[in-house]
């Protein structure tokens, strides 16, 4: 009877704790990103070849997760990471964009009641990923021994990036919050565009660099 009743009181206390600590110790969960098409102030955002991103224009959606955690009215770290794709015909052709990506960082967290506002810097990595469709409908035995079978020619490229991020958060209860905010992201590629770890020739020195924005929405959930 004791031993139940401890565990009884440990669960209230943890209990209390939590809902008297929410989401100041940190906290996680599924996001969805929206990675914009066109231009925006003449921020081309995804840098490809062979085809302009505007002609994403619709954007492309990227499903990931977050988290973070630290010491409150400190400095807390955490991260993230994403990945999507969208295939586009132009002029007759199909192709699909691949974009990935994964950071981890530093970032502050202020809480007014139940709004919170978080602002951080973030290192670490973009993929790009973009490829042509070929041989369309092609999917007998015989066009996988002469090679002519249906599927994409990728060409990819990997950067190193930095994220700046801003976001806001509302508490719906104790462990739960909606989360909504803005990346920037600005990175460079030592390899470039490349084809089976071989340069993809053709292409200018600019096609190394990538400046992009995103925004995007979750539920968090935390302590």
């Amino acid at each position: 009877m004791k031993k139940d009743m401890k565990v009884l009181l440990a669960v209230l206390l943890v209990c209390v704790s939590l809902s008297v600590f929410g989401f100041e110790f940190g906290g996680g969960g599924p996001l969805v990103m929206f990675i914009p098409g066109g231009t925006f102030f003449d921020l081309k955002n995804i840098n490809i070849p062979v085809i302009d991103f505007p002609n994403f224009e619709d954007g492309i959606i990227a499903i990931g997760g977050f988290g973070y955690g630290g010491v409150p009215g400190l400095s807390y770290g955490g991260g993230f990471g994403f990945g999507g794709e969208k295939e586009v015909t132009k002029d007759g052709k199909k192709y699909k964009l691949e974009v990935s990506g994964g950071f981890g960082g530093m970032l502050k967290n202020l809480s007014f009641g139940n709004v919170s506002l978080q602002a951080g810097a973030h290192f670490g990595g973009v993929d790009i990923m973009l490829g042509r469709k070929v041989n369309e409908n092609n999917t007998n035995l015989s066009n996988l021994e002469d090679g002519t079978l249906e599927g994409y020619l990728f060409a990819n490229i990997s950067y190193l990036a930095v994220a700046l991020e801003l976001s806001l958060g509302i508490k719906v209860t104790n462990f739960m919050e909606l989360r909504a905010g803005a990346l920037g992201i600005a990175g460079y590629s030592y390899d470039g565009w490349l084809v089976n770890n071989k340069p993809l020739a053709g292409l200018s020195d600019e096609k190394k660099f990538l400046l992009m924005y995103t925004i995007y929405g979750g539920v968090g959930f935390g302590f």
